[in-house]
């Protein structure tokens, strides 16, 4: 954008009037009169050379707005003439609206995602073009179900509250989560990383959570989580978290850290997936310090630190979850009443009143009341108030595993009440080797 010719016209007039400037006296005048027309030429001179900076000040402004006002307009002119100019380098902002009109979520739409394996491939475009329905909000951000035309569903989880990450130290994190691999491990499928969003995408686990097959539908309207699936969850989650234990290339991080039931799912197959793992490298310590359930640790309490033995609380923790059946503190969702399970375990035990640990669905089974003790054992051992107390993980998986699994009972004996077929007799902690760790 040139300049305009009214200001060039105005600099050529003050150069030339500088130029032209003479004193009007001689040596031959009076001094006198001399010297007045030396000041007043030297005055008006000197307003010359200050009226042509100011101009030229003026003028570098005005070619800067120019110069920016024209960026602008090609950007916006750019932008709106996408859909006809395929060739367009510049990618565009899309405004996407998912779940049920409450949330929006902004993203470039030819930014690629970037993919851990070839297995699962899709393009940003087909996820924007996806149906979506919201699942929830988790300490991280609101989670979405994405439905892609032609291929699986897939769970997007948008990121918050992050550490303050440049984008190659972000990307070198969640490759390290992604390289975490185990049959019981929900895998990272890819991420999407931009100034705006960060987002991270798993496939979808069909059959839902254990807190719902714990929880939901209490009332009556429910189809009983019988010992055995129960049991298996146990060692499957256990076998998870070895892995990871064993595996944590992550340093000064819990390898879990948000272990829960609602972290527990299942897939088409009702096989046993543990999600949201090493999330605790990602996530700014004080929302980490308010949301995770490594920090409703005793050691957390009185010592202001977690440690890896802090998962192994987490894992006590939910074994008590799924030996009582009640909802736990660790994993109450917002509005629902939860139980410090840990307390009332130790007390339910040391005032010998255990009959009534056990959740009726499975206590009523007797073929399964010596594995349900020993699995109590172990809990009581991981849920131990100081840390070096607690077994490894590797451990607690060789004991889960040597809980022999019980035929079940026939129908007809599964529906026996339990004041008939059970007392604190039957419960009784002094024939079963219980230790009982130091109460919280």
């Amino acid at each position: 954008m040139g300049l305009p010719l009214f200001v060039l016209q105005l600099i050529t007039f003050s150069v030339l009037a500088i130029a032209q400037e003479e004193p009007k006296g001689t040596p031959k005048d009076n001094s006198e009169v001399q010297n007045k027309h030396s000041n007043s030429n030297l005055l008006l001179l000197i307003l010359n050379v200050v009226l042509l900076f100011a101009i030229i000040l003026l003028l570098i402004l005005y070619y800067n707005t120019s110069k920016k006002l024209n960026r602008i307009m090609k950007g916006h002119i750019s932008n709106m003439s996408y859909e006809q100019e395929k060739d367009v380098e510049t990618s565009i902002e899309k405004r996407v609206e998912i779940g049920e009109g409450t949330t929006m979520m902004t993203v470039e739409e030819r930014k690629e995602l970037m993919f851990f394996s070839d297995e699962t491939k899709f393009q940003m475009g087909e996820l924007l073009r996806a149906s979506a329905e919201a699942l929830g909000h988790g300490i991280m951000g609101n989670s979405y179900k994405a439905m892609l035309s032609n291929g699986p569903n897939i769970v997007v989880k948008r990121l918050r509250d992050l550490k303050p990450f440049t984008k190659e130290e972000f990307a070198k994190m969640v490759k390290m989560i992604s390289d975490l691999r185990h049959p019981n491990l929900l895998p990272l499928l890819a991420y999407y990383h931009s100034r705006d969003e960060k987002l991270m995408l798993y496939r979808y686990a069909q059959n839902g959570n254990l807190f719902s097959k714990l929880h939901d539908g209490r009332d009556g309207n429910r189809v009983p989580f019988n010992w055995n699936s129960r049991l298996s969850v146990a060692r499957e989650v256990a076998r998870a978290l070895e892995y990871l234990h064993l595996n944590n290339k992550i340093h000064n991080i819990v390898p879990h850290g948000n272990l829960k039931s609602s972290n527990v799912l299942f897939d088409e197959n009702n096989s046993i997936l543990v999600s949201d793992f090493s999330l605790s490298s990602l996530i700014a310590q004080p929302i980490a310090a308010q949301h995770m359930v490594v920090y409703k640790s005793p050691e957390y309490g009185y010592a202001r630190k977690v440690t890896i033995q802090s998962d192994v609380w987490s894992y006590g923790s939910l074994l008590i979850e799924i030996l009582t059946g009640k909802v736990s503190l660790c994993s109450a969702p917002q509005g629902t009443n939860g139980v410090d399970l840990c307390s009332w375990v130790h007390r339910a035990v040391r005032e010998e009143w255990t009959a009534e640990i056990f959740d009726k669905e499975i206590s009523c089974q007797k073929s399964a009341l010596p594995g349900m003790l020993r699995l109590l054992q172990i809990a009581m051992r991981c849920i131990e108030r100081f840390p070096e107390k607690r077994p490894e993980m590797n451990e607690v998986v060789r004991e889960v595993e040597k809980i022999q699994q019980i035929h079940l009972m026939s129908e007809d004996d599964d529906d026996v009440s339990c004041d008939r077929s059970l007392t604190d007799d039957s419960f009784s902690t002094s024939n079963s080797g219980f230790f009982i760790g130091d109460e919280r």
